[in-house]
């Protein structure tokens, strides 16, 4: 299994002894949330308190709580500067979340996954889900790709019509937008001084990807 890693160059200070922060990123299609659920069975059953934050779903609440859009598809056509703003409102939202959980469950070793995008395709070229404003809110201690055969990812798309997204069914464009999220998590992560890994969620094997990073995260 392929992997690439970058080693943490500093430490953050943080509210609480045996936090970690995840973020999981990926074209959409590529099994993240199969993946994430089978590494939490894990992390889980060693002990750990897993939660799962989904940066789009706090965003959808946050404009519709607010009458600005009432889907993800109004929210990509905003201006981006709109966008800009209200990304960096709901990461303050999702860190002050984060940073009530050891409270929440004391004496406990907590993962939180935060599953989110680190490009966003936009009429006007690629976007990072994870700028300077975003990335140092949430301050993860590593960034994790999840990754798959970009013919496999269009597959997976035409099978779940829920989760279909027509500007994602190009086989070379998922190629192109992979390619785009390792450069963007690097960036992001070097902000940060997060890691950077790797996971290959194979056809079939998305139980042994979710091992694989269960693993990773108990390294960290």
């Amino acid at each position: 299994m392929r992997r690439t890693h970058y080693l943490r160059s500093c430490s953050v200070s943080r509210v609480g002894r045996g936090l970690k922060v995840v973020v999981v990123v990926g074209v959409a299609g590529v099994g993240k949330s199969t993946v994430l659920s089978h590494a939490r069975e894990v992390l889980e059953g060693s002990g750990y308190v897993v939660e799962t934050l989904n940066y789009g779903d706090f965003m959808l609440r946050y404009v519709v709580e607010r009458g600005i859009c009432r889907s993800r598809d109004e929210i990509r056509g905003l201006p981006l500067s709109e966008q800009r703003r209200i990304q960096s409102l709901v990461a303050r939202e999702l860190r002050s979340y984060i940073d009530s959980l050891p409270a929440k469950y004391p004496g406990s070793d907590v993962v939180v996954f935060v599953d989110t995008h680190a490009v966003i395709k936009t009429a006007t070229g690629f976007w990072p889900g994870l700028p300077e404003y975003v990335v140092k809110e949430l301050m993860p201690d590593t960034i994790v790709v999840v990754e798959a055969d970009p013919q496999s990812v269009v597959g997976r798309q035409s099978r779940d019509s829920s989760r279909f997204r027509g500007d994602y069914s190009d086989v070379g464009l998922v190629r192109e937008v992979m390619e785009f999220i390792r450069m963007f998590s690097v960036a992001s992560a070097t902000l940060v001084g997060a890691s950077v890994s790797v996971v290959r969620n194979e056809e079939g094997k998305a139980e042994e990807a979710g091992r694989f990073l269960a693993e990773l995260i108990k390294r960290l």
